[in-house]
């Protein structure tokens, strides 16, 4: 709330939107656990946001963000009847940047800083009797599932780099990297490590004070 005051009283102030790809990943000693023999492919999905830029002198300033993402990776999964097949692993995230320490320079902008996940929904396939495709929201998980359920919040870091033409677009990436285990193993000895990796490309637009 310090930084946000101090902040406002500046004339750096800047709000953008931005929207574009993701590519979503899985990683970490239990991936296996999750997919047969640890076979995951990212898919590539859609991201959109809203930016503060809070400069507080020429080349410093504080980024505050905050995204929708949906989040797709294919995963293979085994059963005795089907044996290995693919499996789509479908998620929606509210993603918080909340403060990033940035660096200007010219039109380039460097920042890292926190990151936390809000998980809204995850759903993957699997196959009937049929061998038929369907989803399971059952790995999302409720009040009532002992084990084996997503975690519903995620926190970990992002770094990335943006780049702002005169006319106030902007081309940006980041890595976001979660620590949080994304499966709860309650009821068991062993928790799975296993973790949210993401890419974002994004191309935005920066509404400059006059």
């Amino acid at each position: 709330m310090f930084l946000l005051k101090v902040s406002a009283q500046q004339t750096g102030l800047a709000f953008g939107i931005s929207g574009g790809i993701n590519g979503s990943s899985l990683n970490g000693h239990n991936v296996d656990s999750l997919s047969t023999g640890g076979a995951l492919k990212s898919l590539t999905s859609q991201t959109i946001g809203i930016t503060l830029d809070n400069k507080l002198s020429k080349y410093f300033g504080l980024k505050h963000e905050v995204f929708y993402s949906r989040k797709l990776i294919s995963l293979q999964l085994n059963d005795t009847l089907n044996g290995d097949y693919k499996s789509k692993f479908k998620r929606q995230y509210i993603e918080l940047f909340p403060v990033s320490p940035a660096f200007y320079y010219k039109g380039i902008q460097l920042f890292a800083g926190p990151y936390i996940g809000i998980l809204l929904n995850a759903s993957l396939q699997r196959k009937d009797t049929d061998g038929n495709l369907y989803t399971d929201k059952s790995l999302y998980g409720n009040g009532t599932t002992p084990s084996k359920y997503s975690q519903k919040m995620d926190a970990g870091f992002t770094a990335g780099l943006n780049y702002e033409f005169s006319n106030g677009i902007r081309l940006g990436g980041r890595y976001i990297q979660g620590f949080v285990p994304l499966i709860e193993n309650a009821n068991t000895n062993s928790q799975w490590k296993i973790y949210n990796e993401s890419f974002f490309v994004t191309i935005g637009y920066t509404f400059k004070n006059k």
